[in-house]
């Protein structure tokens, strides 16, 4: 049976680990917080899964232990950010707002960053821009794990796609999806699971279709969404989060040897003010409505709700944040084996 455990023990437990490793405390909070809250949205393949590579990217020097992002350079409405090799979720969370910052006073903005590393899941940037009634995007790129359509080779990564849009009465709607069929952690999440994969999922190491999750994760070969449409989005999202602000894009991300011992992950961030277009209360007003009335389409046979953008990771959030957060046993163990490493007391699971 899968243990479930409070979110906030699991958030404490993280950032125990991170700051017992070395991890400037505020930085260690705000990765943890990103990590956990992606398992609380069910968002499972961006959350604590990923706290051994992350301890281990960290201890081999590719991430510094203190973020201090810097903007380079900058107008009214842009600006570069350099991360100086930090951490993601700190250095993204200053570019975003920044870019919310300059929307206000200018309507919209974007903010580049170059120097970065994994910055967790998208929308916890894309969704600080609703409070402002804004209108906020986060994309990334990462390391090639993505074939273009038409070859064997990998070239892009998974390049994610996170627009979250206020509403009023309704929840906001806020999509993050990867460029791939999958994000690569779904096949992590597989493999500790030990369930196989559907076979349109990843290649192996030899290009074939396999249902195999650990030689998916070998080939690292995934096959893009709806074919050649997932990797041109790729395509403009490395352009956005890489080749834009200076970052590395293509199959440059994360190759230490070009970047010394460090990632140069790139991102982009953009916050729009629906007030700079018109009276901000009606427009949320229309999204209620457009909410309603895809709720209320005729539904296909055997489908009991119709779901929009973000409302699957909201009703998880609600359910997990009341019963706790299901990790499975592969995952725990790599935990107790991080709180062991660290000398931090690993938390006890719900009754």
């Amino acid at each position: 049976m899968t243990a479930r455990y409070d979110g906030a023990s699991l958030e404490a437990l993280c950032s125990q680990i991170l700051t017992a490793a070395g991890v400037d405390p505020g930085d260690a909070a705000c990765v943890a917080n990103n990590l956990v809250g992606a398992n609380r949205r069910g968002i499972d393949s961006h959350g604590i899964i990923r706290m051994t590579s992350y301890v281990n990217d960290f201890l081999k020097g590719q991430i510094a232990a203190k973020t201090q992002p810097v903007v380079i350079a900058e107008t009214p409405a842009t600006a570069v950010v350099d991360a100086q090799d930090g951490w993601g979720a700190p250095a993204s969370k200053f570019a975003m707002q920044l870019a919310i910052k300059k929307a206000r006073e200018v309507g919209m903005a974007g903010v580049g960053m170059r120097r970065s590393s994994h910055f967790g899941f998208a929308a916890y940037y894309g969704m600080m821009a609703l409070e402002h009634d804004m209108i906020g995007t986060a994309v990334t790129n990462a390391r090639k794990n993505m074939v273009p359509t038409g070859s064997t080779a990998s070239y892009f990564g998974t390049n994610p796609i996170c627009v979250c849009i206020p509403a009023g009465e309704e929840r906001p709607l806020v999509y993050d999806g990867a460029t791939t069929v999958v994000a690569q952690g779904k096949i992590q999440v597989a493999n500790k699971k030990h369930l196989p994969i559907p076979s349109n999922w990843a290649l192996d190491k030899d290009g074939r279709p396999t249902t195999d999750p650990a030689a998916a994760l070998e080939g690292a070969r995934l096959l893009p969404l709806g074919g050649y449409k997932g990797y041109d989005l790729a395509l403009v999202v490395d352009v956005l989060s890489g080749v834009l602000p200076g970052a590395a894009f293509g199959a440059s991300v994360h190759v230490l040897s070009l970047w010394g011992n460090t990632a140069n992950v790139g991102h982009f961030f953009s916050a729009i003010d629906v007030g700079a277009f018109g009276d901000k209360d009606e427009f949320k007003a229309r999204i209620d409505q457009m909410v309603r009335e895809v709720h209320g389409l005729p539904r296909a046979e055997g489908v009991e709700r119709i779901y929009l953008p973000g409302e699957i990771e909201f009703d998880y959030e609600d359910e997990r944040r009341r019963d706790g957060i299901p990790v499975v046993e592969d995952v725990e163990k790599d935990l107790r084996a991080l709180a062991g490493r660290f000398g931090v007391t690993m938390p006890e699971p719900l009754a």
